[in-house]
Protein backbone atom coordinates (compact mmCIF):
# COMPACT_ATOMS: atom_id res chain seq x y z
CA UNK A 1 0.00 0.00 0.00
CA UNK A 2 3.11 2.10 0.69
CA UNK A 3 4.46 2.06 -2.54
CA UNK A 4 0.55 2.74 -4.03
CA UNK A 5 0.36 6.30 -1.97
CA UNK A 6 3.99 6.79 -2.98
CA UNK A 7 3.01 6.71 -6.81
CA UNK A 8 0.33 8.13 -6.12
CA UNK A 9 2.38 11.42 -5.50
CA UNK A 10 4.48 11.17 -7.83
CA UNK A 11 1.83 11.61 -10.13
CA UNK A 12 0.05 14.30 -8.10
CA UNK A 13 3.43 16.15 -8.60
CA UNK A 14 3.64 15.39 -12.02
CA UNK A 15 0.53 16.69 -13.08
CA UNK A 16 0.52 19.79 -11.06
CA UNK A 17 3.99 20.41 -12.78
CA UNK A 18 2.68 19.84 -16.40
CA UNK A 19 -0.40 22.20 -15.53
CA UNK A 20 2.58 25.16 -13.91
CA UNK A 21 4.26 24.12 -17.40
CA UNK A 22 1.58 25.45 -19.92
CA UNK A 23 0.20 28.33 -17.39
CA UNK A 24 4.34 29.77 -17.05
CA UNK A 25 4.42 29.14 -21.13
CA UNK A 26 1.06 31.19 -21.35
CA UNK A 27 2.97 34.02 -19.03
CA UNK A 28 6.25 33.74 -21.38
CA UNK A 29 4.48 34.21 -24.40
CA UNK A 30 3.05 37.60 -23.02
CA UNK A 31 5.59 39.29 -21.57
CA UNK A 32 8.68 41.22 -22.91
CA UNK A 33 12.25 41.98 -22.09
CA UNK A 34 13.95 41.38 -18.48
CA UNK A 35 10.84 39.76 -17.42
CA UNK A 36 10.81 37.49 -20.70
CA UNK A 37 14.08 36.34 -19.44
CA UNK A 38 13.04 35.67 -15.60
CA UNK A 39 9.57 33.25 -16.47
CA UNK A 40 11.62 31.71 -19.31
CA UNK A 41 14.35 30.80 -17.15
CA UNK A 42 11.60 29.91 -14.35
CA UNK A 43 10.05 28.09 -17.04
CA UNK A 44 13.30 25.33 -17.73
CA UNK A 45 13.32 24.92 -14.03
CA UNK A 46 9.61 23.50 -13.67
CA UNK A 47 10.36 20.92 -16.85
CA UNK A 48 13.62 20.01 -15.19
CA UNK A 49 11.56 19.61 -12.26
CA UNK A 50 8.75 17.89 -14.17
CA UNK A 51 11.53 15.23 -15.82
CA UNK A 52 12.85 14.68 -12.29
CA UNK A 53 9.98 13.18 -11.02
CA UNK A 54 8.84 11.68 -14.75
CA UNK A 55 12.20 9.84 -14.46
CA UNK A 56 12.04 8.79 -10.73
CA UNK A 57 9.44 6.30 -11.80
CA UNK A 58 10.66 4.62 -14.55
CA UNK A 59 12.24 1.21 -13.48
CA UNK A 60 15.90 1.74 -14.27
CA UNK A 61 18.89 1.20 -12.10
CA UNK A 62 20.08 5.22 -13.07
CA UNK A 63 16.89 6.76 -12.77
CA UNK A 64 17.50 8.26 -8.85
CA UNK A 65 20.88 9.93 -9.88
CA UNK A 66 19.46 11.39 -13.44
CA UNK A 67 16.40 12.75 -11.13
CA UNK A 68 19.25 14.32 -8.51
CA UNK A 69 20.83 15.82 -11.28
CA UNK A 70 17.35 17.13 -12.96
CA UNK A 71 16.85 18.39 -9.01
CA UNK A 72 19.74 20.19 -9.71
CA UNK A 73 19.21 21.65 -12.84
CA UNK A 74 15.53 22.96 -11.26
CA UNK A 75 17.40 24.50 -8.47
CA UNK A 76 19.78 26.51 -10.75
CA UNK A 77 16.88 27.54 -13.48
CA UNK A 78 14.71 28.85 -10.49
CA UNK A 79 17.51 30.83 -8.65
CA UNK A 80 18.64 32.45 -12.07
CA UNK A 81 15.02 33.22 -12.85
CA UNK A 82 14.33 35.09 -9.17
CA UNK A 83 17.85 36.83 -9.38
CA UNK A 84 16.80 38.12 -12.86
CA UNK A 85 13.09 39.55 -11.33
CA UNK A 86 14.83 41.08 -8.05
CA UNK A 87 17.39 42.39 -10.51
CA UNK A 88 14.68 43.76 -12.70
CA UNK A 89 13.00 44.64 -9.85
CA UNK A 90 15.89 47.21 -8.18
CA UNK A 91 16.11 48.65 -11.27
CA UNK A 92 12.47 49.73 -11.54
CA UNK A 93 12.36 50.76 -7.77
CA UNK A 94 15.51 52.70 -8.55
CA UNK A 95 17.88 51.06 -6.38
CA UNK A 96 19.96 50.49 -9.12
CA UNK A 97 21.10 53.25 -12.02
CA UNK A 98 19.87 51.93 -15.47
Amino acid sequence: MNNNLELLFHFAIIFLSLFSIVYTFGVVWRVEKKLDTSFKFLLAAIISFTLSEIILILPFDWNQSISLVMKIIFIVFFLAGILEMRHMLRKMDGELKK
